[in-house]
């Protein structure tokens, strides 16, 4: 497997990929990743408990807990858009920014062949 590995690699280098820096974007791209599951995760238990406590002090109540609990899921429901929204903000930032470094980096390396 080690021998397809390198001969994929020393493809992508002569096509002019740069493939130790392309493997340190995926890194940072996984890290960008597992950060952003870690907010939604951790939004996702924060409603959880919310939502626990509102079911536990309407047990205690006695009062109607239909239209509470729908208040409440819609509540939760808003915030683990906001928690995506943000998650998909993030990675279309980090895209446009990769962009961006990209062509920096050809016109960097173009020039070099030039001179």
């Amino acid at each position: 497997m080690s021998d397809d590995k390198k001969s994929v690699s020393d493809s992508l280098r002569d096509w002019g990929i740069d493939v130790e820096r392309f493997e340190e974007r995926a890194k940072e791209s996984l890290h960008t990743a597992k950060g952003d599951l870690s907010e939604i995760t951790g939004t996702l238990r924060q409603t959880l408990i919310e939502a626990k406590d509102i079911l536990v002090g309407l047990q205690k109540s006695g009062t109607p807990v239909a239209a509470e609990l729908k208040n409440g899921f819609e509540r939760a429901w808003q915030e683990i858009e906001r928690a995506f929204s943000a998650a998909r903000q993030k990675a279309k930032e980090a895209a446009a920014e990769e962009k961006t470094e990209e062509k920096t980096d050809d016109k960097t390396e173009n020039k070099d062949e030039e001179q």
